[in-house]
């Protein structure tokens, strides 16, 4: 109901299992209320109702992905991705700003980037990018998972420094 009222589009896929991993009450959403994506996404009704409030305070025309739902676990170690579980949206750009190579520039497109990583913070429970690891140097990983946001970023910079 709450996505149809802010005007997404997207079909509902109801509860999906695939082996361990489980998507409850999952939609596939073709476009956000303002924001154009560059394909469907299938996400968890919560997940897609978080990431319309995120895109609604950075108010873009469009979106790149590289991925939403997605059976596996983390790339680094054995814990379920949050993406088994229709948790979490990887995203690559954001209106022509992309994370790769506009990050941390003082630019226009350094500008959309560096707003949208701090609406993030404040939206999704983990919002993981290229200051976090290499493994997220091209794209911004957000998820409504177990976690504290952007609270303790600077205590783990700190100490990744430190551990180098």
């Amino acid at each position: 109901e709450e996505l149809t009222k802010r005007n997404v589009k997207f079909r509902s896929l109801g509860d999906m299992a695939d082996g361990i991993c489980m998507v409850k009450n999952g939609v596939r959403v073709s476009s956000f209320s303002d924001t154009k994506l560059n394909g469907a996404v299938t996400l968890s009704c919560p997940a897609a109702v978080k990431v319309d409030d995120w895109l609604r305070k950075i108010k873009p025309k469009n979106i790149t992905h590289n991925g939403s739902y997605n059976c596996r676990t983390q790339r680094n170690n054995n814990i379920i991705s949050e993406h088994s579980f229709g948790q979490a949206i990887d995203i690559v750009s954001i209106n022509g700003a992309v994370v790769a190579s506009d990050w941390r520039k003082e630019t226009p497109k350094g500008q959309i980037l560096e707003h949208a990583h701090q609406a993030a913070c404040d939206v999704f429970s983990n919002t993981i990018g290229p200051d976090d690891n290499s493994l997220h140097a091209e794209h911004f990983h957000l998820d409504i998972g177990w976690g504290f946001g952007c609270t303790l970023k600077p205590i783990k910079q700190l100490l990744n420094r430190h551990m180098r």
